[in-house]
Parts: structure tokens; C-alpha cells; sequence
């Protein structure tokens, strides 16, 4: 052998020995779990453990617990991940339940961007679970169709249920088809959270002025979270209908109250003309316009009664020591000239959007009163929720007697 194909074969050897000492580092180092034993029960004490790694180049990682029977339980599932130190919390909890006490392989594997896969794996204890599960029970809701428009039938929504155990966290709301949230106010009954039953009052916001959710089917959701981490939900269905702002007006802000002057015996006539200047039907009820009071009669001795979410035309006067204002009050527009809806209560009468109708009535005065030049004037009522519209036009007439 020649020196000089000696000397090539030991630069070949050295090449070799420098090339295998250079070869890829590991892809995965340094996994260690702090503390190894952990009680998640919410009492501050040891409830997470830290799992620290480090991965050398740009890799997906999955981290999962194998336990005794080597059922798998995924914590992270193939993500992308940038080299250095990487630290995960893990309370025990794994797809929103806490596993129950015992022993578990911690595994957790990265494959680079070349395919090349590693696995590493360590072991953590779970001792002292919270033992007691979280439930949300006997979900109710009524009714189940929704009519959000403040003509006081089916306008509020109740959702109720159990909570087995305290929770953290409680959200409500209503899921479209869009997957957009409206969130239900908190229950009024108990506070956030308490174990027991709860009950959500829900109006779609119109009773704030706001426009309700539109007609369509919802999802109800309700999710609870509890200090250990358990996630739990349960789902119903809601039908909304018909839903809107009621928007009606006296045209103009005017009404015409005749004569200014009026001999005990006598009446005393007023007109207006009303809209209904919304997109939902707003719902009214008699006396139909043209009717005549003695001013010893309101609506209650005619039998008309106050009901919730009603819009009626009333007139009121100076000196009124009736106890109620406005005690004489008229129908939005005459039977024929309103549309009849079948609704929980039965057959109502509704003034349609866009529909304009003329309000008139009279009362006769038949008894002295407080003055003998009293103010009278015209009001918009939505009943037992506003005056929409208060002392329109007051005229001053002169009672003779």
C-alpha cells in the first residue's frame, strides 16, 4: 500500500468518525413533570402540574395520559409548535371531565417537518379528585314559542334548571343558525353559580327599547364550569315569532277636544288619528271609538279592563281624583277597521304596521268638578309598561253649573 493511498484512507476515516459524531440532535429533551402527584380539588394546594419539554427544531407535539387499562386521553392533539422550552398546565382535566384518581403515562410525541418522529414519556398521579360531577338538570323552558313584541302575551321567555353543585362559571344564551350568541341575563332568584335551581327571565331586550332576536329557531344554551375545571351543558329549542318594537304615535302630536265650553249634562268630544308606525301589529281593545262615558264611569265600570301590552287612546283631565289616570279610554280604531289574531289567550284585536285609523269618544258631565275650568287632554297608552304619549293638546273648558 502506497503512503499516499494511506493517507486517504485515514482522512476517509477521520471523515467519517467527525460526520458520525455530528448526527441530528433529539428532537425531544427535558420532560419533566412538577409535581408528579397532583390533588385537583380546587383547594390551592398541588391542583396543576407544569410538563416541560423542549423540542429542537419546529415539530407537531401531541401530549396524552395513558391510564392503567391504556385507554388514551388526549390533552393536545398534533399542534404546531416552534423550537425551545414549551410548558403545559394540566389540572386533570381532559375533554371537559376530571379523570378519576390513579396512575398515568404521560406521553408526548413530535414529528418534525422531514416526518421524523420522537416519543417521550414520563409518569403523574392523580390522588383526591373532586369526586362530585357537575350537572345541569331538568332544563325547561316556556313557552317554547316566543313572541317578543310587548303586547303582553307570550312576550317573556322562562328558562330553568338544576345546578347539582357550585359552579364557577354559568353562561346562558341563545344560539341561530349562524352560531351567533344572545345572551340571557343572569338569574334574578339566586346568585351565579349557587347549587340548586335557577330561573332565567328573558324578553329579547324590548324592554329596554332594543330589537329582540329575529323570528326563527334558537338553540338554548346553558353551560356551567366548575373550580376544578368540569365542563357541562345542555341544550333546548326556542321558537321565535312575530318579534319587533311596538311604534305607534298620535299623527302629529294633535287631537281636537270640543266645545271649550260645556253646560253640566252636556259631552265633551275629542278625535285623533293614531299610526301604527312599527313593523309588528300592536294589540288594542274597546270601547271602539265613537263610545260615550258618563264622567261618574271609567273603563273598569264598562267592563274594559286594563291588561298588559295593550295600546288604547285615553283622555284625562285637571282635578282627576278618580285614582287612576286616563279612567276614560278608547279602542285603536273600530272592529272592522282592526285585524283579529289567534293568539294563547284566544282571538285578539291588532292595529297592522303601517295602518293609520281615527280615535274618537266623548263623555258626558253629569257631576260638578274640581274646577270649573278644567284642563282636558288626549294620551297614547301602552298599558302597564308606558304613556307613550302624555298630554297631548291640553284644552281649557269651562263646566256650567
Amino acid at each position: 500500500m502506497t503512503k499516499r493511498l494511506a493517507s486517504l484512507l485515514i482522512l476517509l476515516t477521520l471523515v467519517s468518525a467527525v460526520a458520525a459524531g455530528c448526527g441530528p440532535r433529539p428532537l425531544l429533551e427535558g420532560m419533566a413533570i412538577r409535581p408528579a402527584t397532583i390533588s385537583p380539588n380546587a383547594d390551592g394546594h398541588e391542583d396543576i402540574a407544569e410538563i416541560k419539554y423542549t423540542i429542537t427544531r419546529q415539530a407537531n407535539v401531541s401530549i396524552y395520559f395513558l391510564d392503567a387499562e391504556g385507554e388514551r386521553h388526549d390533552f393536545r392533539v398534533n399542534k404546531r409548535r416552534s423550537k425551545g422550552e414549551r410548558t403545559a398546565y394540566f389540572g386533570g382535566v381532559i375533554a371537559d371531565r376530571l379523570l378519576p384518581d390513579g396512575v398515568y403515562t404521560a406521553v408526548i410525541e413530535a414529528t418534525d417537518e422531514r416526518g421524523r418522529a420522537e416519543r417521550v414519556e414520563s409518569t403523574i398521579t392523580l390522588i383526591d379528585g373532586d369526586k362530585q360531577p357537575l350537572r345541569i338538570e331538568g332544563l325547561s323552558i316556556w313557552p317554547k314559542v316566543f313572541t317578543p313584541n310587548r303586547d303582553g302575551i307570550t312576550d317573556r321567555v322562562t328558562i330553568g334548571y338544576n345546578l347539582s353543585k357550585e359552579a364557577t362559571r354559568v353562561e346562558v344564551y341563545l344560539l341561530d343558525a349562524e352560531g351567533a350568541k344572545y345572551p340571557v341575563a343572569e338569574d334574578k332568584i339566586r346568585e351565579m353559580g349557587a347549587p340548586g335551581a335557577h330561573e332565567h327571565d328573558y324578553d329579547g331586550g324590548i324592554d329596554l327599547g332594543a330589537t329582540p332576536p329575529a323570528d326563527g329557531d334558537y338553540t338554548v344554551v346553558v353551560e356551567a364550569e366548575d373550580a376544578v375545571g368540569n365542563r357541562e351543558w345542555v341544550t333546548g329549542t326556542l321558537t321565535i315569532e312575530g318579534g319587533g318594537v311596538p311604534r305607534v304615535s298620535i299623527v302629529n302630536r294633535a287631537a281636537e277636544i270640543a266645545p271649550s265650553v260645556v253646560p253640566l249634562g252636556e259631552t265633551l268630544t275629542f278625535t285623533c288619528t293614531v299610526k301604527n308606525e312599527g313593523t309588528v301589529p300592536v294589540r288594542t281593545k274597546g270601547p271602539e271609538p265613537g263610545t260615550e262615558y258618563s264622567s261618574l264611569e271609567n273603563y273598569n265600570t264598562l267592563g274594559e279592563f286594563e291588561e298588559p301590552g295593550l295600546f288604547r287612546i285615553g283622555l284625562d283631565f285637571e282635578g282627576n281624583s278618580a285614582g287612576r289616570s286616563y279612567p276614560y279610554r278608547w279602542q285603536l280604531g273600530t272592529d272592522d277597521e282592526l285585524t283579529t289574531i289567534d293568539t294563547e289567550i284566544g282571538p285578539q284585536k291588532y292595529l297592522m304596521p303601517g295602518q293609520t285609523v281615527t280615535v274618537s269618544g266623548s263623555v258626558r258631565i253629569v257631576e260638578k268638578t274640581y274646577t270649573t275650568e278644567p284642563y282636558f287632554w288626549v294620551g297614547l297608552l301602552h298599558e302597564h309598561v308606558v304613556i307613550v304619549q302624555d298630554r297631548v293638546d291640553p284644552v281649557q273648558v269651562s263646566i256650567g253649573f
